[in-house]
C-alpha cells in the first residue's frame, strides 16, 4: 500500500500548481494594467456567462462519465463512473500531457472490479475516440475557417507552433490507423510491428513495455470485436460532448467580460492549442498551457492588461479544480483500494 500511495504524493499536486501560478504571476508583473481592469463592469451578464462556463466544465466531465458508463456496459454505477472520471482527470493533471489520465484509468477501472483485460480494452477505445475526434474535427474546421486565419501568426514562434501542430497531427493520424487496424482487423500484425520497431537500437530501452502494449492490444481486440453501433454511438456522442464542452469554457469566459464576434475561430484556436500541448513535458501542461493561451487567444481580448487574470480564471475552471478535487478523493481512494490488500498481506 505504501508504494502505491507514494504515486500520489503531495508534490505531484504542488509542482504543477507552482509552475502554472508562477507563469501567471510573471505575466501579471509584466502586463497587468489596473486601468484596463477598471474598464470591466461586473454585471448580471458577467455572472451569467461565468455560470455557463462552469456548466461547460461540468459538460466535459458528464461526457466522460457517460463514456465510462457505456464502455463498461453499465457494469459500473453512475457514482463509480463519476469517481473514475475525476480520478482520470486528476491523473491527467499530475502527469505530462503525453502520458495523460487515460493510461492511469486501467488502475482506476481495475480497482472498481473491472477485469484488467477489459479495462485495458476500454483505455484503447477511449484513446481511439479521443484521437479520432482530433483527426476528424480539423478538416471540418478548415471548411469554415481558412488555414491562414487559423495560423495567422507568421513570426518564428508561430512557425514553430505550426510545425509542432503538423507533426502532432500526423502522429495522431498514424496512431488512429494503428489502433483501428489493431483493434478491428489485424491485432497480431500490429503487435509484431510494434515489437519489431522497438527492437531498433534507439528504441530498445522501451522494448519490454512495447511487448506488453502489443499483448494488451491483442486482448483488447478480443474484447471489442463484434460490438454493434448501439455500443459505439453513445461513446462517440459522449466524446464530442466532452471535448466541445472543454473548448467552450473559454468562449463563455470571454463573453462574460466583452463582446465576442469570432466564437468559431476561438473554438478552432483552442483545438490547435490542445494538439500542440501534447508535447508539453510539464504535469498537466503547467506553464506551457498558459503561454500557448496568451500566444493564440490574447488577440481576442480587447483589454491586454487583463489577459493574465482571464488565463487564471480559465485554469481555475479547467485545471486547478481537478487538483483540488483529486487532493480530496485520492487519499480515501488509495486507502480503500489498496488498504485491504495490505491488511491481508499483514
Amino acid at each position: 500500500m505504501e508504494k502505491e500511495s507514494q504515486g500520489f504524493s503531495i508534490w505531484k499536486i504542488l509542482l504543477p500548481t507552482f509552475i502554472g501560478i508562477g507563469v501567471i504571476i510573471f505575466m501579471l508583473t509584466r502586463e497587468f494594467n489596473m486601468d484596463d481592469l477598471k474598464q470591466i463592469d461586473i454585471t448580471g451578464q458577467t455572472v451569467f456567462w461565468i455560470f455557463i462556463a462552469f456548466c461547460f466544465m461540468l459538460g466535459r466531465d458528464i461526457g466522460f462519465t457517460i463514456r465510462y458508463r457505456y464502455l463498461t456496459e453499465k457494469q459500473l454505477s453512475w457514482k463509480q463512473c463519476i469517481k473514475v472520471t475525476l480520478l482520470a482527470e486528476f491523473g491527467t493533471a499530475i502527469t505530462p500531457s503525453v502520458v495523460g489520465g487515460s493510461t492511469m484509468a486501467v488502475v482506476f477501472l481495475a480497482k472498481e472490479k473491472i477485469p484488467v483485460g477489459r479495462s485495458t480494452a476500454m483505455v484503447f477505445v477511449t484513446l481511439l475516440l479521443d484521437e479520432m475526434f482530433f483527426v476528424v474535427t480539423f478538416p471540418i474546421l478548415l471548411l469554415f475557417i481558412p488555414f491562414d486565419t487559423l495560423f495567422s501568426d507568421h513570426t518564428a514562434l508561430g512557425s514553430s507552433v505550426l510545425v509542432l501542430f503538423i507533426v502532432a497531427y500526423i502522429i495522431k493520424m498514424a496512431l488512429c490507423t494503428i489502433l483501428i487496424i489493431g483493434l478491428f482487423f489485424k491485432p497480431q500484425a500490429i503487435r509484431w510491428l510494434i515489437i519489431k520497431l522497438f527492437r531498433l537500437p534507439v528504441l530498445r530501452r522501451w522494448h519490454k513495455s512495447a511487448v506488453k502494449a502489443g499483448d494488451d492490444l491483442v486482448v483488447s481486440s478480443r474484447e471489442i470485436r463484434g460490438k454493434t453501433m448501439s455500443f459505439w454511438w453513445p461513446l462517440i456522442t459522449a466524446t464530442i460532448l466532452s471535448w466541445c464542452s472543454r473548448y467552450l469554457v473559454v468562449n463563455a469566459i470571454f463573453m462574460a467580460f466583452f463582446a465576442v464576434h469570432d466564437n468559431l475561430l476561438i473554438f478552432a484556436r483552442q483545438f490547435i492549442m490542445w494538439i500542440v500541448m501534447v508535447v508539453s513535458p510539464t504535469p498537466g501542461g503547467s506553464g506551457f498551457s498558459e503561454f500557448i493561451f496568451k500566444q493564440y487567444l490574447s488577440e481576442f481580448i480587447p483589454l491586454a492588461g487583463v489577459v493574465p487574470l482571464i488565463i487564471l480564471l480559465w485554469r481555475l475552471l479547467t485545471y486547478y479544480n481537478y487538483l483540488f478535487v483529486g487532493a480530496l478523493i485520492v487519499p480515501g481512494w488509495v486507502k480503500k483500494s489498496f488498504g485491504k490488500k495490505g491488511e491481508e498481506n499483514d
